[in-house]
């Protein structure tokens, strides 16, 4: 076995390896977030920020037999603390990804192979001596955790991801909800009613209307701002004016989310309009029989009429003309809204060796 270390600087250190990573990409636990597409967006993201070289590195192991790939572990090295008190990561090797929306990490393989990922990791180890390899996000159903678990090396379980199972039909699903949730939707569709809105959802593919993505960052950004302000205690305005900062910055100049909308072959973006106005958004990728939710966001103007809650439902509904659909994932995150619509928790771990 031969195991081959590519340092990434450019997307043009990464086009080499395309061909081995469209093979172990097509592995039956790869994610969106384990793709070619967009580990060349999180390269597009690292090279936004300004010294980024400074602080961090960023390499590709790939382990070879006879020429045949086997497994890829795309790493971060963060060459001293950039953890204050309020956000950052320590000192250390991360799956590449860290800090950034890839809600689910992993190795890429088409089968798991627990020599192949120790002979990587121990190749890991002589790189970068004294360092420790923290692997955040991990599905807990993954042959990963399974095998990383079953070595007894410690784990936390560091937040869920949640996603509802497409069920018979959509009279099926719709019983399977709660009676508050019920009388929730029926309530939020009164209250746009009775206002005389014309409320509506539209399903796009990726977005080339640069005017219509800046207007769905700025929605983002000002949800940002509401959901970040603290206004008791200094320390911890302190710290919402810094978060703030770091990520209307973000949003507004080196957006991951943005990049994908518009460049992802498999964008699904559902908008949500009130009078012909963006209420809300949500925005997707399909990937073979699911479709993952990265993003969803509403305009505090129209707050009283859950564009979020009753957007997300009425989408789902609509996923029910397609036989093809089994699962619409939320992703990271335990936000109530996606319990309240029959989502069901899934642990991520986070392993450190």
């Amino acid at each position: 076995m031969e195991i081959n270390r590519y340092e990434i600087k450019t997307l043009e250190d990464l086009t080499p390896l395309k061909e081995a990573w469209a093979l172990l990409e097509q592995g039956e636990e790869m994610t969106t977030f384990q793709t070619f597409a967009w580990h060349c967006l999180l390269i597009r993201e690292w090279n936004g920020w300004k010294l980024h070289n400074l602080y961090s590195r960023c390499y590709i192991y790939i382990a070879y037999d006879n020429g045949t790939p086997l497994m890829i572990l795309p790493i971060i090295e963060y060459k001293f603390s950039t953890k204050t008190k309020w956000f950052g990561s320590p000192k250390g090797i991360y799956l590449m990804g860290q800090g950034s929306y890839s809600d689910y990490m992993n190795a890429i393989y088409t089968s798991f192979r627990g020599n192949v990922f120790d002979a990587i990791c121990d190749k890991l180890k002589e790189d970068f001596r004294g360092k420790k390899f923290c692997l955040n996000s991990v599905r807990s159903d993954s042959e990963l955790a399974a095998y990383l678990s079953g070595k007894n090396i410690p784990y936390d379980i560091c937040t869920v991801g949640v996603s509802v199972k497409m069920q018979n039909s959509v009279e099926e699903y719709q019983a399977s909800l709660s009676r508050k949730t019920r009388a929730n939707l029926r309530k939020a569709l009164n209250r746009i009613e009775r206002d005389g809105l014309d409320y509506q959802i539209e399903i796009l593919g990726p977005i080339k209307d640069n005017e219509l993505l800046s207007e769905m960052v700025n929605i983002h950004v000002k949800r940002i701002l509401i959901k970040n302000t603290k206004h008791e205690g200094i320390m911890q305005i302190l710290s919402s004016y810094v978060r703030k900062s770091y990520r209307k910055y973000r949003d507004l100049h080196n957006n991951i989310i943005a990049m994908s909308m518009a460049d992802n072959d498999n964008s699904v973006v559902v908008l949500v309009r009130m009078n012909g106005k963006l209420a809300g958004y949500q925005y997707g990728v399909r990937e073979k029989n699911c479709i993952r939710l990265l993003q969803t966001c509403f305009d505090e103007t129209y707050k009283f009429y859950s564009p979020v809650f009753r957007g997300v439902y009425d989408f789902i509904l609509k996923c029910y003309e397609d036989d093809n659909i089994e699962e619409i994932d939320f992703t990271r995150g335990d936000e109530d809204f996606k319990h309240r619509l029959g989502g069901v928790d899934l642990d991520l771990y986070e392993f450190t060796i």
